[in-house]
């Protein structure tokens, strides 16, 4: 599911972003926000989704040793949270003290506790972050 999810958020689905705001039909959506559009809410289940996300990053080991499928999930994890850091899906929530220093945190963590292959994926989710958030970042910082 989150795979599904994944992708359909990286490719701006209308019916993702209408789901993420608890609606049915993207011309719901349509009134509220639209794909790229920088708000300043999170989606209605921007929080749950995002914790998820961010439990499966932490709970998994992309270890050789235990076996292909949890580097699998840390890549699908990484992938969504590229997309969930997103204005359209975060607002400016994902910028919040506590909520930036936690994802930070696990930034850290997979930095410097998995393999080349999932760093790639976590430099590309710190990348969208950086170009999609960086001008609420720096406006903040001044």
């Amino acid at each position: 599911m989150l795979k599904a999810g994944s992708m359909a958020m990286q490719a701006q689905d209308p019916n993702v972003l209408a789901a993420m705001d608890g609606l049915e039909a993207p011309a719901a959506a349509a009134a509220t926000s639209k794909p790229g559009e920088k708000r300043s809410d999170p989606t209605a289940f921007f929080f749950p989704v995002f914790g998820l996300v961010c439990e499966a990053l932490s709970s998994q080991s992309s270890d050789p040793a235990s076996g292909g499928g949890a580097l699998e999930m840390t890549i699908t994890a990484l992938d969504a949270l590229k997309s969930l850091v997103r204005p359209e899906y975060s607002g400016s929530a994902i910028l919040e003290p506590v909520i930036f220093e936690e994802l930070i945190g696990l930034c850290y963590r997979l930095a410097l506790t998995e393999p080349a292959v999932v760093q790639r994926h976590l430099v590309e989710m710190i990348s969208s972050l950086a170009v999609s958030q960086g001008d609420r970042l720096l406006k903040q910082q001044a």
